[in-house]
């Protein structure tokens, strides 16, 4: 099988060969003398963890269906750009779980062999973005005919300035008293008596204007909390 391998392994590279628990020492022999100018360790997936070499190509599944591989770990031992090949995989999933764990180019070389490489970036390496101010530049060559002025939406009534004289309760009225079914307590600060207790029929006055019946005395006043008085500032 190595020599279906051989031809994606640059010259003078570090190899990792992730072994399984049980293997022959003339298994590994073989393995070892079959690639020349490279130098090959042998290493169980569990114990890559605790290795700080990294290495040119790593192998997996070279004596028989790794049962389970820890992508993450396999990154962690390779260099940038090295190969990563698995031998006896699931083709129709390997691929994708490559692509999902950050490695590129996967390649099916053989019904056993899928090979892909490890990004061109040290594993765990960042690098500062640099922040470009958020400016909205108009292009000149943008055509602003469509654009409409706010202005222009305004009629001449809305332009005209409330008659404070048109107020028939309230401080602000013109003759300052209060109006004949005043609900918003004037009438009684002008009385000098406090406000009269109101006893809702639905419950929901205090919720504002959306849960007050049609005859509510307090439409167009703002919510508040059960058993408060509302007070406007007039």
């Amino acid at each position: 099988m190595m020599d279906t391998l051989k031809p994606h392994i640059p010259a003078n590279s570090a190899l990792l060969v992730v072994r399984p628990g049980e293997v022959s020492v003339q298994q590994l022999q073989q393995t070892k003398s079959s690639v020349n100018g490279c130098s090959i360790a042998f290493e169980l997936m569990e114990r890559l963890e605790a290795s700080e070499t990294l290495y040119d190509v790593v192998i997996v599944g070279l004596f028989g269906t790794e049962k389970s591989i820890d992508f993450e770990l396999v990154q962690k031992s390779m260099k940038p750009n090295a190969v990563f090949a698995i031998f006896n995989g699931d083709n129709s999933a390997l691929t994708l779980d490559l692509l999902i764990n950050g490695f590129c180019d996967a390649k099916q070389i053989s019904e056993t062999l899928i090979i892909s490489k490890s990004p061109s970036h040290a594993f765990g390496s960042s690098s500062a973005i640099k922040s470009v101010p958020k400016v909205w530049k108009l292009d000149t060559e943008d055509d602003l005919d469509d654009l409409i002025d706010p202005d222009d939406l305004l009629t001449e009534e809305d332009k005209i300035a409330p008659n404070k004289s048109e107020y028939k309760c309230g401080p602000k009225s013109a003759k300052k008293k209060a109006c004949k079914n005043c609900s918003c307590g004037y009438a009684e600060e002008l009385a000098g008596a406090p406000p009269p207790e109101f006893k809702s029929a639905c419950g929901s006055c205090y919720l504002g204007d959306a849960f007050r019946c049609a005859s509510c005395p307090f439409l167009g006043q703002p919510a508040f909390q059960p058993g408060d008085n509302v007070k406007l500032a007039l």
